[in-house]
């Protein structure tokens, strides 16, 4: 989703994504990367009208993500209004999840949900995957965490049930890492809440507990095997990673770090050109979704390597399927169904769910060419940039803190002063020239801290000013730098 992370003060020059007026949602719901049809396609000697909506993932402007409705993990929203919060030019409902809950606030998702190689909910489901790449893919995933608690030199690893979940009272067993995704408490009772911030733990208690804005906190059910085993190795003070663990088909292992999206339903429609349909190997017994004819919405990839997202007003999973094909798509995938059935592109509602979601798979439109970042072949999520003026600018910390250089500000004169490897370059706000061991270097777009104190710098004067090379890929809007 678009993530609603309180980034922390003081830091001026931290990466927000709502920078250089390139990061935010732009208010045109527009794109014509989005294209939205309704064709009429004849599969198992039946015609359906299906509402088609296939959208260029490559265009730099488009950003794919699941989407939750406000207030987090459980609440649920009209699909409208979830489009329209995150800026979207395209969406469709996502995965299935307890929509009977009489409680609006525990209507939990069960599927996976990744965005930019971090875990909003960990599942067990097949899954369609954008990778850093722009590739789309549908596959079996099964999606955990792994948690490392260190202490001087040792090292103890757990393993939670899951992401953001929770397994009710009676499961005394349960440890749980919840993000800002699953929303602003966690009050569940029979448990230990480990608040972990900055990479520290912070706080271990049996109150309730606000999960920090880019922080975490680990539940631990207050069973006898976790008390022995697990609450022992935990301390304030104690560092604490995490790393995302993903397997596929037969156990094989995947990079769930590289993906910018990945949203798990199912069951699987189309593999390789072909219907693939196997409910009992995907998990699903239900008659209502196995069996009857419903609404269905469903995702697939073309042979462009598009995303197509589609509803058909009634049909089976199998009629689902051949459907599927008959639109020429290589890989398909079923979507949460029924009531949930929905569709959005462009500013108008195609196909209205009978309900409000939990979630939604959206693309979000931003009003700049977006740039990923690598430094060192490693993904920087939490920094990207935006073309301005045809030139590139990126936030300073990333180089910052991969360099681990010097860094002063002088607040008086808003200049910033980073050392490295015998450089020194000031950067002042406002200013069309940076200096570089002394000498006046002239900038092609100007240095601005906004109003968030937050700094964007061109990327090639900046990197090769400390030593640094740069990579462009045009086609992924990719900037790869090389540290000296």
């Amino acid at each position: 989703m678009f993530r609603h992370k309180i980034m922390k003060p003081g830091a001026a020059l931290l990466l927000t994504a709502a920078l250089f007026a390139g990061a935010s949602p732009a208010s045109a719901l527009y794109s014509p990367s989005v294209n939205a049809v309704t064709k009429q396609v004849t599969a198992q000697d039946k015609t359906y009208n299906v509402n088609v909506v296939t959208v260029d993932l490559t265009d730099p402007t488009l950003e794919l993500a699941p989407a939750l409705a406000d207030g987090g993990i459980g609440h649920d929203a009209p699909l409208q209004a979830i489009a329209e919060r995150e800026g979207a030019v395209a969406a469709i409902n996502g995965t299935f999840f307890n929509a009977y809950e009489s409680n609006p606030y525990i209507r939990y998702p069960n599927g996976t949900m990744v965005e930019a190689g971090e875990a909003l909910h960990s599942g067990e489901n097949q899954t369609f995957i954008l990778n850093r790449d722009k590739v789309p893919d549908i596959q079996f995933v099964d999606l955990d965490i792994a948690v490392r608690v260190s202490e001087g030199n040792g090292t103890y690893t757990i393993n939670p049930w899951g992401v953001n979940k929770y397994y009710g009272e009676s499961s005394t067993d349960q440890v749980i890492w919840y993000t800002p995704d699953f929303g602003s408490w966690i009050n569940f009772p029979n448990g230990t809440k480990v608040v972990i911030e900055d990479g520290l733990i912070t706080r271990i208690t049996n109150d309730s507990v606000q999960v920090p804005a880019g922080g975490y906190v680990l539940f631990v059910g207050n069973s006898a095997n976790n008390r022995q085993h697990i609450l022992p190795n935990l301390d304030v003070g104690d560092r604490v990673t995490k790393e995302l663990l993903a397997k596929g088909e037969g156990g094989s292992s995947l990079n769930a770090k590289s993906w910018l999206a990945a949203i798990g339903v199912g069951p699987k429609l189309v593999t390789g050109g072909a219907v693939d349909l196997d409910v009992t190997r995907d998990g699903f017994s239900d008659p209502k979704v196995t069996q009857s004819l419903a609404a269905r919405s469903f995702i697939g990839i073309d042979g462009s390597d598009r995303l197509v997202m589609g509803t058909v007003p009634s049909a089976t999973l199998s009629q689902l399927a051949a459907i599927t094909l008959q639109l020429g798509l290589k890989e398909a995938m079923n979507m949460d169904g029924g009531s949930s059935s929905g569709l959005y592109a462009n500013g108008t509602m195609l196909t209205y769910p009978g309900r409000e979601l939990s979630n939604a798979l959206v693309v979000r439109k931003m009003d700049k060419p977006k740039v990923q970042i690598d430094i060192n072949g490693q993904p920087e999520y939490e920094y990207s940039g935006f073309i301005v003026n045809e030139t590139t600018v990126v936030p300073i910390r990333p180089f910052i803190t991969a360099m681990n250089a010097g860094f002063q500000w002088d607040a008086a004169t808003r200049t910033a002063t980073i050392t490295s490897g015998g450089v020194t370059m000031k950067l002042k706000d406002g200013s069309s020239s940076a200096t570089v061991n002394g000498k006046s270097v002239s900038v092609p777009v100007q240095l601005q801290i906004m109003g968030d104190s937050r700094m964007y710098v061109p990327l090639r004067l900046v990197a090769e000013s400390l030593n640094s090379k740069v990579d462009w890929n045009s086609s992924l809007y990719r900037a790869s730098v090389r540290l000296p």
